[in-house]
């Protein structure tokens, strides 16, 4: 906040966060309603599950990173980084039919136009890798660490391409994705 008020032309705003339990969505097309609860979950027990560790220092950003990541359309796939001034969201992929996609098309797009460092920054995805073709993108990208929710059938799968590549990636047992 310090940081923000110095800055010429820009408006701040204080709110309060909405701390309401079970909060309701509502969207409507022409062919039905989608009716969902509001994800508010930010609580987060990262499990390592590679051989390839994150680093203790890399704690802050996984959390900004999911904060970041939760709150975009489905097959979310976000790229988050640090600066000298804090933590930035560096690219971003959703609403495509697949992650690979959100990655390829969208997120590492926008990261390499914002001129960040695949290498240094933090892929997120919001719901988990169904095959182990993400992965393997993901490497041929230069990705070097994964935050996912775990939880498909084929995690180990996924889990074993993170190990032959030495991507670190992390599961946060809790799954995010919006329509």
């Amino acid at each position: 906040l310090t940081h923000l008020q110095k800055k010429k032309n820009l408006r701040i705003l204080k709110i309060k966060p909405i701390r309401e339990e079970n909060f309701i969505e509502y969207r409507s097309n022409y062919f039905g309603d989608l009716i969902q609860e509001r994800d508010q979950h930010l609580d987060y027990e990262f499990q390592n599950v590679t051989k390839t560790a994150f680093e203790n220092d890399d704690t802050e950003l996984m959390h900004f990173g999911i904060a970041c990541g939760k709150s975009l359309k489905s097959n979310a796939i976000c790229f988050v980084a640090k600066k000298d001034q804090g933590f930035w969201l560096a690219g971003a992929g959703m609403g495509q039919p697949n992650r690979i996609d959100s990655l390829e098309l969208l997120a590492h797009k926008r990261l390499i136009e914002n001129r960040e460092s695949v290498e240094n920054a933090l892929m997120i995805s919001d719901a988990f890798f169904p095959f182990r073709d993400t992965i393997d993108l993901s490497h041929s990208l230069g990705v070097k660490k994964i935050i996912q929710p775990g939880g498909s059938i084929k995690d180990q799968e996924v889990i074993n391409a993170c190990d032959e590549h030495a991507i670190a990636m992390a599961f946060t047992n809790y799954r995010h994705f919006k329509h």
